[in-house]
């Protein structure tokens, strides 16, 4: 084993960390570890195969492709997971394969003679680990017939690693997840016929989707200028404001941050746009400055629109229950009609309006249908 340097291993644990973000995921850092400890072969199988799922594992070696996913065409993953030598290792505890089975035994198993040997890996070195999930994945070093057996000083480096390893990979899967619904949510909003612009602290424009870049340029009622929404009615333009300095200085004061809610009148005549400031979750203390605060929905009355059951429940927390019935109203139901079409007592309905009344900050039946609803549509 070579001793790493501190510069070696400050460039291996770089390499850890950012190896979720790679094209194929942890390669350097198995390249570089397999360097250091002086192995042919390095793996980190995040999901082991099982019955028609081909598994995945992320592999480095000078004869094998990087990445297996959902593979088949390999014996192991195809065929001989299923005898795996060293599988349910206790969690964190670095160990060797000849702890696990002899050598003698070792030569005899298909799993050696169809998988190992071909492609020259005879000793192993591998620790198990927990990932984002809890559950186990692990990780594997190995070596040819013809090199010694891994020793105590390749164990404890291993063993200083997975610690490190255990916490890259559990970052790393909350951060792809995360990376997901962020673009989930940003293609479901695009889609959308209301116009979405995201604030920072100061009511500066951070972000704006395809619709309310088209309200914008049209200049009827609403603009942007200096980096900030300009409303062209005086009156709704103080009130917008303070709606603003509201979510801004309830933020500053780690207090709950109103929701409000205005029609804004269009010089052309059209129908009043319709407008809803909801504030965003912020952590002060991982929050820089000019990143998004609050969301401005932007609604045109005059769309039609199909309402989006999932992204109402998502985006305001409401029940299912409550979805239905706001859904009844949007469509132009009182409230007696919505409790009889959906067989509940009106009583019922008026807990269940007022509990959207609550999660929305909407005051009033009229508002809620056609800010809140409408503000989290799709456009038919």
């Amino acid at each position: 084993m070579l001793a790493p340097s501190l510069d070696d291993f400050s460039r291996l644990l770089g390499h850890l960390y950012d190896g979720h973000i790679e094209e194929d995921p942890y390669n350097s850092f198995l390249s570089e570890a397999r360097a250091i400890i002086d192995s042919n072969f390095g793996s980190i199988t995040m999901r082991e195969p099982q019955g028609d799922d081909g598994g995945l594992l992320f592999v480095s070696s000078d004869v094998l492709q990087k990445t297996f996913v959902d593979d088949h065409d390999n014996p192991y993953t195809d065929k001989h997971y299923t005898s795996n030598l060293m599988t349910n290792l206790p969690w964190g505890q670095v160990v060797c394969l000849d702890e696990c089975i002899s050598y003698n035994q070792l030569e005899s198993t298909e799993l050696y003679r169809f998988c190992m040997a071909p492609v020259d890996i005879y000793h192993m070195l591998g620790v198990d680990l927990r990932n984002a999930n809890g559950q186990r994945f692990s990780v594997r070093f190995c070596r040819p017939k013809t090199s010694d057996n891994f020793g105590e000083e390749e164990r404890r480096f291993l063993g200083l690693l997975a610690n490190h390893i255990q916490r890259a990979v559990a970052n790393g899967m909350q951060l792809i997840q995360l990376d997901k619904e962020r673009r989930l949510y940003s293609s479901t909003i695009t889609r959308q016929s209301v116009g979405v612009i995201t604030l920072d602290e100061r009511g500066k424009v951070v972000t704006r989707n395809v619709v309310a870049d088209n309200i914008i340029r049209e200049k009827d009622g609403l603009s942007i200028v200096n980096g900030q929404i300009y409303l062209e009615s005086a009156s709704a333009r103080t009130k917008f404001n303070s709606y603003i300095e509201a979510v801004a200085l309830a933020q500053r004061n780690q207090e709950v941050a109103p929701t409000n809610a205005l029609a804004v009148e269009r010089p052309s005549g059209r129908p009043d746009l319709e407008i809803l400031v909801k504030p965003m979750m912020i952590d002060k203390t991982v929050e820089p400055g000019h990143t998004p605060h609050m969301t401005v929905f932007i609604n045109e009355p005059e769309r039609s629109y199909e309402i989006d059951t999932r992204i109402l429940m998502s985006l305001y927390n409401l029940t299912k229950a409550e979805v239905n019935l706001a859904k009844l109203l949007a469509e132009g139901a009182n409230l007696d009609q919505a409790s009889a079409d959906l067989g509940i007592a009106r009583n019922t309905a008026r807990a269940q309006l007022r509990s959207i009344f609550a999660k929305t900050g909407v005051s009033r039946q009229s508002m809620l249908v056609s800010l809140m609803l409408k503000s989290v549509v799709t456009y038919s």
